[in-house]
């Protein structure tokens, strides 16, 4: 995703719990990119990372790297194709809310680049049975949680 000044910002997308992973590159390299994306996977459990599905920029250029160091199967979205990455183009949407095309990544920390992932992953989902990204990935690994957010705390006077 491109902001002001050509910054890039990395957005992964977890297909079946809707997860979004945001972080901020130096470049738009493929070198940049792949460095990134191992750094992001090799902290999530393994069963979570089996294969992930790029469009043809050139910053993917580097995917077999994945392949070798992840054992991850990488794909590639056909040209022009952009219902073939539906998930990862809603995300983009959801995240433009907060960052429009004019914005400077400059500008931002990354602690609020983490903020407004995490508002994103927190935001429940219908096609999750109204829970949120967060719970669902959680589920996913065994782990039972619900989060509970109070519904009166903005009827208060």
């Amino acid at each position: 995703m491109i902001c002001k000044h050509n910054r890039p910002l990395l957005v992964l997308h977890e297909r079946k719990t809707r997860l979004t992973i945001m972080t901020r590159l130096a470049s738009k390299t493929a070198a940049q990119t792949v460095t990134a994306i191992t750094e992001i996977l090799t902290r999530l459990d393994p069963s979570m990372r089996r294969s992930m599905t790029f469009d043809n920029g050139t910053e993917f250029a580097k995917h077999k790297l994945l392949k070798d160091a992840l054992g991850l199967a990488t794909f590639f979205c056909d040209a022009y194709a952009s219902w073939q990455k539906g998930g990862v183009e809603n995300a983009n949407g959801r995240i433009r809310r907060w960052l429009p095309r004019k914005t400077n990544l400059d500008e931002l920390t990354d602690d609020e680049i983490q903020d407004i992932a995490m508002s994103i992953n927190l935001t429940p989902r219908k096609c999750l049975g109204f829970k949120s990204p967060v719970e669902a990935f959680l589920n996913e690994l065994g782990k039972d949680i619900k989060i509970r957010f109070n519904a009166n705390v903005a009827l208060r006077p």
